[in-house]
């Protein structure tokens, strides 16, 4: 199964406005405890998360929206929402949160997921990473490599470099690696992909708003 990364478009005849979005407060978000500053990228909330956003009044309204200032997660439409809700994603929440547009209220919502198996599916005697250097401004070089096999050894690792010198050489997942559509590799580099079947359904229904690339550093064995 071939999979592809995932990431905001920065394409004006798609967003209409770049940024697309921003944070948006009203009086007295400054003094609640349930923002998304209070959210955590390994754990589900007790609590609905107030989180707004506005768009740009250039800005048009996508069925994939930028997170930030949120570091994590997706922000979708019910559009998007009902596709990702028919593929297999692994543990995930959808909040609902609002998202202003000139005098009108969208609603969207933000999609928190939890990768918490990368290490458990991983094909350690396959799966390497890089240290590597600018060449030419151009040209990389990969001067060595080094492999994974869990969260410790890889900070470790990038320690021993300068600082973005390392990155995913190639990531290979066991057989029994439970096929996601939706996932992310949480080793060196984060990088949200999604599978083939995923990117045919999206292409298919014209989602708006993302930029997706051919990611051949995840290799799931068959």
């Amino acid at each position: 199964m071939k999979y592809f990364s995932v990431s905001i478009s920065d394409d004006l005849k798609v967003i209409g406005h770049y940024p697309q979005a921003k944070l948006r407060t009203d009086e007295g978000d400054n003094v609640r405890v349930d923002g998304y500053l209070a959210m955590r990228p390994d754990k589900f909330p007790d609590f609905v998360p107030n989180y707004k956003l506005e768009l740009h009044p250039r800005a048009k309204p996508t069925n994939f929206l930028p997170k930030s200032p949120a570091s994590f997660g997706w922000i979708v439409d019910s559009k998007l929402k009902s596709i990702l809700e028919n593929h297999k994603l692994p543990k995930h929440h959808f909040y609902p949160i609002k998202v202003y547009h000139k005098n009108t209220v969208l609603d969207y919502y933000w999609l928190h997921y939890i990768v918490d198996d990368f290490y458990e599916f991983i094909d350690t005697n396959n799966s390497y990473g890089e240290v590597f250097e600018f060449k030419t401004p151009i040209e990389i070089v990969v001067k060595e490599t080094f492999p994974i096999f869990s969260w410790d050894q890889i900070i470790k690792e990038e320690k021993k470099h300068e600082f973005n010198s390392t990155r995913i050489g190639k990531i290979v997942m066991k057989k029994d690696f439970p096929k996601y559509d939706l996932y992310e590799t949480r080793s060196i580099n984060y990088f949200t992909i999604i599978s083939e079947p995923l990117k045919q359904v999206f292409e298919k229904e014209s989602i708006t708003g993302m930029e997706i690339k051919p990611f051949d550093k995840f290799i799931v064995d068959e």
